[in-house]
């Protein structure tokens, strides 16, 4: 019996004792559940987007909610949306891909952001790799696709998040 059938449980074991509202009592219980659910989730986020910053050195985080990854080139993406890692790698993938291949940013940039992204994802990615993402995800395109990707760089089984 887990925790949340032993609450339950003692809920109603203690409502046919006082005569109260189980059923209420239970969704009483519920509700708190879905509080808490959410609370992990947030907690699971801020974690998550702390470690990618940590992959970007003097990242931060604007006061409109996005993530500036070099300051100095102005690359970004908003973290709206955003509720674990394989969002923020997404995020990356739309709006970032671009900045990581040759003839679109200084390769100091090229450089800083595909070697973040690497320590991020705990992968290696090649020059045909970056390309790929731009070329079949860039700017939002097909975001079913660069999920489909992304599940694949973290090694991420369909239909987990």
């Amino acid at each position: 019996m887990n925790n949340r059938e032993k609450i339950e449980q003692s809920v109603i074991s203690a409502s046919a004792y006082n005569g109260n509202d189980t059923e209420g009592l239970l969704k009483e219980v519920e509700d708190v559940y879905k509080k808490a659910q959410a609370f992990d989730e947030i907690d699971n986020l801020i974690y998550e987007v702390f470690e990618m910053m940590n992959c970007f050195k003097f990242s931060f985080i604007n006061e409109n909610k996005e993530l500036i990854l070099d300051s100095e080139s102005n690359i970004f993406f908003s973290l709206k949306d955003c509720a674990n890692k394989l969002d923020l790698v997404v995020k990356f993938i739309h709006w970032v891909s671009r900045s990581c291949i040759e003839n679109m940013s200084p390769e100091r940039t090229q450089f800083f952001l595909q070697t973040g992204f690497e320590l991020y994802i705990g992968k290696h990615l090649t020059k045909k790799d970056y390309e790929y993402m731009y070329t079949c995800f860039g700017n939002g395109l097909n975001s079913d696709g660069a999920y489909s990707y992304a599940r694949r760089l973290l090694n991420i089984p369909e239909g987990i998040q």
